[in-house]
C-alpha cells in the first residue's frame, strides 16, 4: 500500500516489515547512535544543499544525492519514510528529494521521534547493515524552481505565487517580489506534529491560494521551503515547486529585485 506523504506511527509499526517501506532518520549521526526507531537507517540530509542555480551546480548536486541514497541503500520505487525529532523541515526535505530526483514515493513520520516514543514503542541503538543500491535520479523540473525561472515569472507577470516560509524578522529584512508569508513554524502544534489538514488549509485560503495556481516556496536554503511544498501537496496543490537554493542565493545575487514588505 502506498502511503500518503504524512503517515503515523501506528501506520508504520503495521507496515515495518514491509520490503518496500525503508526507514530513514535523518538527524545528525550522533543523535542517530544514541537511540533510532529499530531497523532506521540514518543520513544527515542537512549539509545536502544546493547553493545556487547554476546547471553546472545542479547536476554536482544531483550527483551528490545520488551517490548518497545509493550508500543508503535507496532503491528506485521504495516507499521512503523520512523522520526526525518532530514533523520537522529536515524530514521535509527528504520527501521532496524523493520527488525532486524522481526516486520513489516519500513520506514524513508524523510527531517524529517524540510521537514514537510517546506511543511508547521501543528504541534501538544498534547499527543497521545497508546493502549499496545502484540508484539513478533524474530531475523533475517541475518541483525545483530556479532564480531565472523566477524573475522571468516576475517580469512577465505569470501569476506565480511566492511563499515566503521565514520568519517574521526575516521577511520583514528583504523578500522575493509578489510574495505572501506564512512561516513554517505554523504548520506544527505544540507537540511538534502537524496541526489537522482542515486547519492547514484555512491558512492557505486566508492567502487566497487556489489549487490550480502555479506556487514557489522558499526559505534561506530550501528545507523550510520543502516543509510547505510537503503541506500544499498533502492539501492538494498540484503545482508547487521548492526554490531550493532561497534566500542564501537570492539575497546575494545583484541581477534580480528584492522587496522590503511594509
Amino acid at each position: 500500500m502506498t502511503p500518503t506523504r504524512i503517515v503515523a506511527v501506528d501506520w508504520l509499526v503495521d507496515l515495518q516489515d514491509d520490503a518496500t517501506v525503508v526507514v530513514v532518520d535523518v538527524r545528525p549521526r550522533d543523535q542517530y547512535d544514541a537511540g533510532h526507531i529499530p531497523n532506521a537507517r540514518n543520513i544527515d540530509i542537512y549539509p545536502l544543499k544546493i547553493l545556487d542555480s547554476d546547471p553546472t551546480t545542479i547536476d554536482q548536486w544531483m550527483a551528490t544525492i545520488q551517490e548518497a541514497f545509493q550508500t543508503l541503500g535507496i532503491r528506485q520505487g521504495d516507499n521512503v519514510v523520512f523522520y526526525e525529532d518532530i514533523s520537522g523541515a529536515s524530514a521535509a526535505r527528504g520527501v521532496w528529494l524523493m520527488e525532486a530526483l524522481s526516486i520513489g514515493h516519500g513520506s514524513m513520520l508524523d510527531g517524529g521521534l517524540a510521537a514514537w516514543h510517546a506511543a511508547g514503542k521501543p528504541i534501538s541503538d544498534e547499527p543497521v547493515a545497508v546493502t549499496p543500491s545502484r540508484l539513478v535520479v533524474t530531475l523533475n523540473h517541475d518541483v525545483l524552481a530556479t532564480a531565472p525561472g523566477i524573475l522571468e515569472c516576475l517580469q512577465d507577470n505569470k501569476g506565480t505565487r511566492i511563499i515566503d516560509t521565514r520568519n517574521q524578522l526575516e521577511w520583514m529584512r528583504g523578500t522575493i517580489p509578489t510574495s505572501a508569508h506564512l512561516d513554517w513554524a505554523a504548520h506544527l502544534d505544540a507537540d511538534g506534529k502537524l496541526r489537522p489538514l482542515d486547519e492547514l488549509r484555512a491558512m492557505y485560503q486566508d492567502l487566497d491560494l487556489s489549487p490550480r495556481d502555479k506556487i514557489v516556496t522558499f526559505c534561506a536554503s530550501g528545507y523550510r521551503a520543502a516543509h510547505t511544498w510537503l503541506v500544499l501537496s498533502e492539501l492538494g496543490y498540484r503545482h508547487v515547486s521548492n526554490y531550493a537554493p532561497s534566500w542564501g542565493e537570492w539575497g546575494q545575487r545583484s541581477d534580480v529585485p528584492v522587496e522590503l514588505p511594509r
